[in-house]
């Protein structure tokens, strides 16, 4: 007996946290999206998900391979569509509740180990500033460590610490940087400015934030630590 097909709850499909700011503002517009693609063509998330993949890799190989203009273009269209189908796959997995574990992980890694680590090499080898495309990798994936480690061993999340209410203006600069804006923003950048200039910005905004976050983790710790010495002397 053929299996029925899960119908697609546009109620669900929206993630509710979605920290980045731009991908909220279209969430309206790409639910009805998912629903139409899932609805009229039958596209699973992991199938989705795998189309994004697909089309990450031509859109890097057009941007490595054909450098001129018109290439460029052409990648920033074909980044354009992979922004696009990157958010259809969470949306369709959670409207119509297929969402599993792998497909999460599979997604995940296919952005950041793959994409967005290729995307900076690349534009950094391009403009012969590869050490910097390097350093938006290592940037990016070290405050990511850092921060899954803090709320590891702290028990909490650097931005939601009581010591981080003290700092509301810090705190909402960190929330708003994103590296998800950065990529929505790309096929943009790349078609208007030096595509040098999107990578000097990214590792700017890693190491500047990596650096502070660090030195704002070890504070958080160091008074954790003397407060239980107080405590316990008392």
């Amino acid at each position: 007996m053929k299996k029925e097909k899960p119908k697609f709850d546009i109620t669900k499909c929206c993630y509710q946290e979605n920290t980045v700011n731009l991908a909220r503002l279209c969430d309206p517009y790409t639910a009805k999206i998912a629903r139409f693609v899932y609805d009229t063509f039958g596209i699973s998330a992991n199938a989705m998900t795998l189309i994004t993949f697909i089309i990450s890799i031509i859109s890097l190989s057009v941007l490595f391979f054909v450098r001129t203009y018109e290439g460029l273009v052409i990648s920033a269209i074909l980044i354009l569509i992979r922004n696009l189908t990157d958010t259809l796959d969470g949306k369709i997995a959670r409207g119509t509740g297929t969402i599993t574990p792998v497909g999460g992980f599979t997604d995940l890694i296919t952005d950041w180990l793959f994409y967005h680590a290729a995307f900076f090499i690349i534009v950094g080898y391009l403009t012969d500033n590869i050490f910097i495309g390097f350093l938006c990798v290592t940037g990016y994936m070290s405050r990511e460590f850092a921060r899954r480690k803090f709320t590891e061993k702290y028990g909490n999340k650097i931005t939601e610490v009581s010591e981080a209410k003290k700092i509301p203006f810090v705190v909402s600069v960190v929330k708003k940087y994103n590296l998800g804006e950065v990529t929505i923003l790309t096929p943009l950048a790349l078609v208007l400015i030096p595509p040098v200039w999107i990578i000097y910005f990214v590792a700017f905004m890693e190491y500047s934030l990596l650096l502070a976050e660090l030195s704002f983790d070890y504070y958080c710790f160091f008074k954790k630590k003397n407060e239980k010495i107080e405590f316990s002397a008392e």
